[in-house]
């Protein structure tokens, strides 16, 4: 598979992570340890394989699972979206706006949330304001996300 045969990577926002991760779905946390240690993803199944060491460790990421991929800097879990579809994984998706947007819908974090702040976590998918609810959508449709 050349990456031109690549498909567009699968993404979701924090709102429906939660909800597959809720159903199985596995979350990747590709962080660097220290940042993993100051605030990390709670109330899931977490596997954390750092994006400076995911070349020689993506094999511990299982194949038979939905797999969301989430990072405080949504392009670099994206990066390991794409590594892992190249590796012939069908399950794998990115989290959009990654740990600021999770920790601003005030889904459960270990650590403090102190320096995690993004433009990104005030605002929603569409463009709105993010609706106060943590399970509520942006009313883009069935689909959106927030």
């Amino acid at each position: 598979m050349t990456r031109k045969d690549l498909p567009e990577a699968r993404e979701v926002c924090p709102t429906t992570s939660q909800r597959l991760l809720g159903e199985g779905a596995l979350l990747v946390d590709t962080r660097e340890p220290a940042d993993v240690a100051r605030t990390g993803f709670a109330g899931c199944e977490v596997l954390t394989i750092p994006l400076s060491a995911f070349e020689d460790r993506w094999a511990e990421v299982p194949r038979d699972r939905d797999v969301i991929l989430a990072d405080a800097a949504p392009e670099r879990s994206l990066k390991a979206t794409y590594f892992l579809m190249y590796q012939g994984y069908e399950r794998a998706m990115n989290m959009q706006h990654g740990l600021a947007r999770w920790v601003a819908r005030g889904f459960p974090i270990t650590g403090s949330d102190e320096g995690v702040e993004s433009a990104a976590a005030a605002s929603s998918c569409c463009a709105d304001p993010a609706p106060a609810e943590p399970n509520a959508g942006c009313g883009g449709g069935a689909t959106s996300c927030c």
